[in-house]
């Protein structure tokens, strides 16, 4: 005879990581110059791409892009330009086998960028780390109530959170900014452009609105004398609208990230206007919340002993997509025999995380910062570069985790001399954390009946062994929870509740 009881599909799953790869990207980029004008670099950067990531089996195939920019001067050493260079990449990484089929996403960090003059030519070269992870749902058919007589069930509450639907959108930000004469710009070399959502309204007509700032940086060349670079701060508002597609959740969760930025002087010399186009990548997540009782362990107070069997799952309890950010400083300290300090130009921070932590509700961020500062010297109209780094750690305040995808920035870098042999640099530090989190429960998904031994009466005096709950006595003795509370009133109600160890209780069952 089977045993009555009521089944539901719920959501299960886990997380996947690919193995990351660490390797080498190179591109090259041309010089206008003739093959043998002095060339001196000053700064080389990169930016990844990620466009898609093709999963067949146990392997899974990343491609994308990487973009360079190198500031340098040829010829006439005192005017500075820029090279942009790209390369693409494709890396097949290893992921479970069987697991092919979850939409993975990739993620990339450049860890170093360098240039090099060969031939006139740029050859660029960038350290990337490549991985890529996947939500794999799985449906788990659960026991949520047992109807037989005399059934003892101990049931738990599952906080599950399932993401029902979702939609990308990009385009193009753009702003337009005007610049003090003073700063006497000839040319805007580059811009680095950073994005931060403040707002997602909408969703209920399978749109929504997702507001933010973009931060932008541009280097630009000056005529100015004495200083031949100049760069500006910009802020440029976005607001970006994404078609939604599946079901509607009850929050929304969104994220941004600028994939290029475009910068272009118009106007008289002394009227000059920045117009800047920023490439900008949004998407939203619809998430449901529900609260799902299951059964997590049966037994029988009489008649026939009922047997659960189950499995462990894992279950989405939560996501993760915070962005936050905490400011420092750095000392740079010239090494003796490099050119001093007369004039600060620029700087620029390139943060590689080498490891995270969490405690209290905070993130801590162990970095290696990569500074660059352009400076002029007393003696020479000539920029002069020097490049140091140097471990840092930052307390950021988030609900993040170090298995989380963690993306480090810097912002509003401002440096200025201090002595002919220091500098200061102050700067920002965005973090963007993006993950998810899962709980862990044995779920009863089948009950047997099977004949129980003879019944016998039960007076037994007994002491409970250590991480002992009251359901563990219940079962033991086969007893409904009313009967030990009757007999035993220093005992909680609570089920689950672990018992003192060598707590007393009276069992008593006729």
């Amino acid at each position: 005879m089977s045993v009555r009881m009521k089944k539901e599909l719920i959501e299960g799953g886990m997380q996947l990581r690919a193995v990351p790869q660490q390797f080498a990207v190179e591109a090259e980029a041309a010089l206008p110059g003739g093959l043998r004008d002095e060339v001196r670099l000053f700064y080389t950067e990169a930016q990844a791409e990620p466009a898609q990531a093709e999963a067949v089996g146990n392997r899974l195939t990343v491609s994308g892009r990487v973009n360079f920019r190198a500031l340098y001067a040829q010829g006439d050493l005192t005017r500075v330009r820029c090279a942009e260079g790209s390369g693409d990449f494709s890396r097949v990484l290893t992921i479970t086998p069987g697991e092919g089929s979850a939409a993975y996403t990739p993620h990339c960090e450049i860890t170093s960028a360098t240039a090099r003059v060969f031939n006139g030519r740029l050859l660029l070269r960038a350290e990337i780390n490549v991985t890529a992870q996947a939500d794999a749902a799985r449906q788990v058919n659960a026991v949520t109530q047992v109807e037989e007589d005399g059934a003892q069930v101990l049931s738990q509450t599952l906080e599950l959170q399932q993401c029902v639907g979702g939609g990308e959108s990009s385009g193009l930000i753009r702003g337009e900014f005007e610049l003090a004469p003073a700063l006497q710009v000839e040319e805007a070399l580059f811009a680095g452009a950073d994005a931060r959502v403040e707002d997602i309204i909408g969703g209920a007509d399978g749109r929504a609105t997702v507001t933010g700032t973009i931060d932008l940086t541009v280097c630009h060349a000056s005529r100015m004398p004495g200083r031949p670079l100049v760069y500006t701060q910009h802020s440029m508002p976005f607001e970006q609208t994404v078609t939604l597609s599946g079901e509607m959740g009850d929050a929304l969760s969104a994220s941004a990230q600028t994939t290029d930025a475009a910068v272009a002087l118009e106007g008289k010399e002394d009227e000059r206007i920045l117009r800047a186009e920023v490439s900008l990548k949004v998407g939203v997540q619809a998430l449901r919340e529900q609260r799902q009782s299951v059964v997590a362990d049966v037994f029988a107070s009489a008649g026939d002993q009922l047997i659960p069997s189950g499995e462990r799952i894992a279950y989405r309890s939560a996501s993760v997509n915070e962005q936050t950010a905490e400011s420092g400083r750095l000392q740079m300290i010239l090494p003796e025999g490099t050119p001093r300090i007369k004039t600060v130009l620029a700087a620029f921070v390139q943060p590689v995380l080498v490891g995270a932590s969490a405690q209290g509700g905070k993130l801590n961020a162990d970095m290696l910062l990569r500074a660059t500062l352009i400076y002029m010297t007393e003696d020479s109209g000539i920029p002069v570069a020097y490049t140091a780094e140097e471990p840092a750690r930052m307390a950021f305040a988030a609900d993040a985790q170090p298995e989380d995808v963690l993306t480090l920035s810097a912002l509003r870098v401002e440096p200025s001399a201090v002595a002919g042999d220091r500098a200061e640099i102050r700067y920002v530090i965005s973090l963007r954390a993006e993950g998810t989190r899962y709980g862990q429960a044995f779920v009863v998904t089948e009950v047997a009946q099977e004949p129980a031994p003879a019944a016998e009466s039960v007076l037994a005096m007994y002491r409970t062994q250590p991480d002992e709950r009251l359901w563990d006595v219940m079962k033991r003795y086969r007893l409904p929870r009313e009967s030990l509370l009757a007999l035993n009133e220093q005992l909680t109600a609570d089920e689950e509740e672990t018992l003192p160890e060598g707590t007393c209780v009276i069992a008593y069952k006729r």
